[in-house]
Formats: structure tokens, sequence, C-alpha cells
């Protein structure tokens, strides 16, 4: 970590540059919280700064993502509220939350889900109790998780959205965390799912100088191919032969049915989902037989979906979802309908423009061709960031039926073709996490302790192996649209780095972690 500390007097004078702020060393005395007004950041400023006492603080907004969060926990910390205008376009409005006390010296900003749009408040709680200075955005813009009307006429804001909002905020945060405390962070942390696991890959290949350690969970990665998939998701289930929450169940069960128990341990989990052989033809409907079985074109429809997004030529864009991830199909065909409006909005640029009217070669292209900011972080050259020490932990549960966890296995493996194996092997961890939905949830061991893993690798330099994971007695309830979850019994699993998978020893307690070793399949 020696790295890290040499870095501190360069970063500091670069932020006094930038930020016309004075370095850390330079400081006499820490600013307090109501001072952080006076002198805010260039491009930056600030409508709130001010001491919340312990066990006060309630959220403007509803959590979006994730259970519930107990805020009455949380210890007293300086809450400072903002906009950053990189552009004249441009309005990234953030929170930074500095412990009162305990800081531990880490500067941490978390991503958002979807389309963003709004401050993440559930994400904040854990990282503050911690001791982190933490920090988040609404990447630019006001909107649910799936809209994208507001790119219309605002170019400069999708560019915020795309990668600029949150390098911004990083610059802006730290140099705020610096004056309040006196001193700069000594390491810096970036830990998202989903579209925050994109944003987490896009900080490593664009602004590798940024963060010291990055957590990219299910990260959203090949962007424009993944709207695609949503798009061809939501009009396969809602089509003319669609599939119904029904039908979707009869898929995962007849899925569990022929390969949970492929690992030896039935427990409602496909450790392997690349050995599954299931099919949805072996469900099909005999003659004069109509229930608990798939109609001809139904049985087309879920194999659409298997596939991916597919081209006449027979490139696959991005692969479907995997065996089990059945239930959260009907996600996209509910209310989150992400990828329709990314391609009427920012493709099209068509508000009349529908899932019915998609091509995949014709609308590929011409999103290809678009004079906007790429949000796609496939960049496999990650040599700089790894060069300065960075650490890249990646996770994906097998089951996510809105993102396919083998994108992020293709990804991973470009990586290791671009740099060779062994300076991957140092510097990053792919973990596929069998059974779990997407960031959460699922029929898996998915609840997993992802930041104190990656605190423990920057603090260590010793790259993490196993990583401890726990299933609920009972798991919460699926996204709007999506078949329901099946109540199950409490267990704990080992979560091991890719391509090693936990295997049952053959003896002990199913249920018990203690009994299952990391092996390569």
């Amino acid at each position: 970590m020696r790295r890290c500390f040499s870095l501190v007097p360069a970063l500091s004078l670069a932020l006094s540059s930038v930020l016309g702020v004075a370095p850390a060393s330079a400081q006499r005395a820490p600013v307090a919280c109501a001072n952080l007004k006076l002198r805010p950041p260039a491009h930056t400023s600030i409508v709130r700064a001010e001491l919340v006492p312990a066990g006060t603080f309630t959220p403007p907004v509803p959590n979006m993502f994730g259970p519930p969060t107990d805020y009455s926990t949380l210890p007293a910390f300086c809450r400072v509220v903002g906009s950053i205008k990189p552009t004249t376009d441009s309005d990234v409005r953030f929170e930074l939350w500095l412990p009162a006390a305990g800081w531990n010296g880490t500067f941490l900003q978390t991503g958002n889900g979807g389309a963003a749009g709004l401050i993440d408040y559930g994400s904040m709680a854990t990282p503050l109790s911690r001791g982190f200075a933490f920090t988040n955005t609404d990447t630019g813009h006001e909107g649910t998780p799936d809209d994208f009307s507001w790119v219309v006429g605002h170019p400069e804001r999708f560019t915020d959205f795309a990668y600029r909002a949150v390098h911004e905020l990083t610059v802006v945060g730290k140099a705020l965390t610096a004056e309040h405390y006196g001193r700069a962070p000594v390491k810096a942390f970036w830990e998202g799912c989903s579209t925050g696991g994109r944003q987490g890959l896009m900080e490593a290949q664009r602004y590798p100088e940024d963060y010291d350690a990055i957590i990219a969970g299910a990260p959203a990665s090949n962007w424009t191919p993944l709207m695609a998939l949503g798009v061809l998701i939501q009009r396969t289930v809602s089509g003319p032969d669609g599939l119904s929450a029904e039908s979707l169940t009869l898929l995962h069960e007849s899925a569990l049915a022929q390969c949970d128990a492929l690992d030896g341990v039935k427990d409602r989990v496909i450790t392997d989902p690349t050995r599954c052989a299931f099919t949805p033809a072996s469900i099909r409907c005999a003659p004069g037989v109509a229930s608990g079985c798939l109609s001809a074109g139904a049985v087309a429809a879920a194999e659409r979906i298997y596939r991916g997004v597919v081209t006449r030529d027979g490139t696959v864009r991005i692969p479907g979802t995997g065996p089990g991830s059945e239930p959260l199909w009907g996600a996209y065909a509910g209310p989150f309908q992400i990828g329709s409006n990314y391609f009427r909005y920012v493709v099209a640029r068509d508000p009349q423009w529908t899932p019915a009217r998609f091509d995949v070669d014709a609308d590929l292209a011409r999103a290809g061709q678009l004079q906007v900011a790429a949000p796609d972080a496939m960049n496999p050259d990650l040599g700089r960031f790894f060069a300065r020490g960075g650490k890249l932990l990646t996770y994906h549960g097998t089951t996510d039926g809105l993102i396919p966890y083998g994108n992020s296995v293709n990804y991973y493996e470009s990586v290791v073709a671009k740099l060779g194996k062994e300076k991957v092997e140092r510097s990053a961890r792919l973990y596929l996490v069998p059974g779990m939905d997407h960031c959460f949830d699922g029929e898996g061991a998915f609840v997993i302790d992802w930041l104190r893993a990656l605190d423990e690798w920057a603090k260590s330099g010793t790259a993490p192996d196993a990583v401890p994971a726990r299933h609920p007695a009972q798991v919460a309830a699926r996204p709007s649209g999506a078949a329901p979850a099946v109540a199950s019994k409490a267990f704990t699993r080992p979560v091991c780095p890719y391509p090693k998978m936990a295997k049952y020893t053959g003896s002990g307690d199913t249920a018990d972690a203690s009994n299952f070793a990391c092996a390569m399949p």
C-alpha cells in the first residue's frame, strides 16, 4: 500500500491547481462543516452544509433499491448537499456525508441503478457507520430508474450520465473531504452494482487514478446490447406467444428439477449453470394437453431469451440469462422498461417508438452511430489501473434475470486475454454467486459483505479467496412484475473466485459453509 501513500502529495497539489483549494499538507486546521459552503470547489455550489445529530436523519425520498434501511442508528455526520456544473447544461446533484468522529481515512463513492436520476440514500448508511467519508450523485438529471426522456435536447447531461458526473464528483468529493478534515483521503474506494458496476468499470478504464479499489457488481457494462436485451425480453414476454408469470415459474421449477442436484446438494441452487442442459422444449405441451406445460410459441419465446441478443450473422452481442433466472424476466415486461425507453429517446429519438419496431441489426447499428458519449464500459485494457496498484472486485449472481452473468465472465476473460492471467490475478477477482438474482436476493447465499472483503484486500495486499455468504430464512419479494420468491431455510456458503466453485465435501450439514471448499469445476 506504499504506492497509495506516495500519491497523496501529488493528489493534493492536483486538487489545489484544478479546484483552487489548498493542499491538505498546507492546511493548518480542519474546516467546520457549516463553513464548507464558503469555499466551494470550482463549478460547484453548496446549498447545504450542516451537522446532523446521531439517529436523526430522515431521507427526503424512499429507497428505490434493496431492502429497507434503518437510519436511526446512524452516527452524527456533516451533510453536504450541492451541485456540480462542468458545462452550462450540467446539474450534477450530490450528497457528501462526512463522519463527525472516527473517519477511517478513506473516501467512498457508491453507484446508481438503472438510469440513475436520484440520490441513493439506501446505499449510504452502512459506509457512514463504518467511518467512510461517503458520496453519491443523481448523475445530472432527475427521473425514475427507467426514464430517458430527459435526454431530449440535453446531450451534455447524457455525457454526465455516461461517465462525467461520477468523475467530477470524485474530484470534488475528495477536495471537500480534505477541506473538512484538514488532510486528504489516504485511500479511495468505489462500490456499485448494476449501473453502479458499469460506473466502477468506467472509472477503472477512463480515470484509473480516481480509485484505489473498486467493487463492480453485476455491471451493466455492455450497455447498448443490454438495452437491446431489455427490449427483446419485454417484447417476448408480453407478445402474442408471451410468457405469463405461471410460465416463468414453470420454466424456473423445471430447470431446478433437472439441474439442482448436479452438484450433489439439493438446495434449489444450480451451482454451475454451464452444466445445466435444461431446454424449454422438454416441457412442451403434448397434443391435447394445455396445463403444466408450454405451448410451441412459448417454448420459442423462452429459447429466444436464453440465446440473448444475436444478429443475423450469428454474432452474440450479449448472452442470454441462464437457467434459474426466469422469474426476473417479468420485470422487463412490467414497469421497468429501461431498454425500450433507451431506444425510444436516445437511439430513435422518437417518443412514439415502440418495441414492436425493434430490429436487432438496424437498431444496434443506429446506436453505434450516435454522436453522444457511449455508456459502454467493455474496454479490457485495465493496465494503467493495475499498474498503480488498483484492485478490482467484480461479482455477479448466476440467476440474474436482468443482466446476464455471462457478460461478466466474457469481460473478465477479455481482460485476461489483454493483460495476461498472472497480472490479472494479482489485481482482479470475479465472483459468480450461484442462485443470486440481480445484485441481491434469490435462492442462493446472497447476503455478502463485499465492502469488508475489498477493505481487507486493500489493507493486507492479499486478494480474498472464498468470501462468506449467507441465505436468510425468508427471501424478500422480487421486483414488481417478477414471479414471486419461494420461502426457504437459512444456510451459508463460501463464494469462490472464478473459475472455482463451492463444492460439498461429502459430509456434514449442507447448510454450513464449513462443509464446502472452493475447487475447480
